[in-house]
């Protein structure tokens, strides 16, 4: 607990308001807001987050991809190498008619869109189901919720081992690897919507296993490439 305030003490610092709020509002970077904001991030953790994590991995995004999420125009595109031929794809309710997409496609990204269903295991079997043999696939969740609009408000946070369980039991699925990202100051930060621009590299990198705030599973659906 008193490791959480000391943090909480120093976040509020960095990113203090620099003018006074108006009477009646209270700014974020006061940590006295008592009502959660619903606007967009300026610069999302959770965005940075996913380039820390795709980065390394360029190379593995080679041939067609989807990317299926909650956003039309994901902030982390730009992890993804120049030349990839890739497509974006907005999920919606089920996301059954944006899947069509996903049966010739080399590898799919699911950007946090499995746990806005109630049926996350479905949904999954859905997905693998319709990949190709061979075909590289990324899901990535949020660990931490936090509030969000009616569209984007997931039903489920999702923990490391609760990932990991939930891609093992596909059977279709091999080579399953699953990596977590956060620690509590870009808990807080991913919180209260604080913009990650002010946060150090060591900061980013490390990891706590208790603040989650990226999920992220790699795996690939048996079988050899067409």
């Amino acid at each position: 607990m008193r490791r959480t305030a000391a943090l909480t003490h120093v976040l509020v610092g960095r990113w203090h308001a620099r003018t006074p709020p108006g009477r009646g509002r209270v700014e974020l970077g006061d940590f006295g807001r008592r009502l959660p904001s619903l606007d967009r991030d300026e610069i999302s953790v959770y965005d940075v987050l996913v380039r820390r994590f795709l980065r390394p991995r360029r190379a593995a995004f080679a041939g067609r991809g989807l990317v299926l999420g909650l956003d039309a125009e994901p902030e982390w595109m730009d992890a993804f190498p120049a030349d990839a031929d890739v497509k974006v794809r907005q999920a919606t309710g089920g996301f059954g008619r944006e899947l069509a997409a996903s049966e010739n496609v080399d590898w799919l990204v699911l950007d946090r869109c499995l746990q806005r269903l109630p049926e996350m295991p479905l949904a999954l079997d859905e997905v693998v189901g319709r990949l190709r043999p061979g075909a590289a696939l990324v899901t990535l969740f949020t660990g931490i919720a936090r509030a969000e609009p009616g569209e984007r408000r997931p039903l489920w946070s999702v923990a490391p081992y609760a990932a990991r369980r939930l891609h093992d039991e596909r059977r279709e699925l091999e080579r399953v690897e699953v990596e977590q990202f956060g620690n509590v100051t870009l808990a807080l930060a991913w919180l209260y919507r604080l913009p990650a621009d002010r946060l150090t590299d060591p900061e980013l990198a490390a990891v706590d296993p208790a603040y989650p705030v990226l999920v992220a599973v790699t795996a690939s659906k048996r079988g050899r490439r067409g």
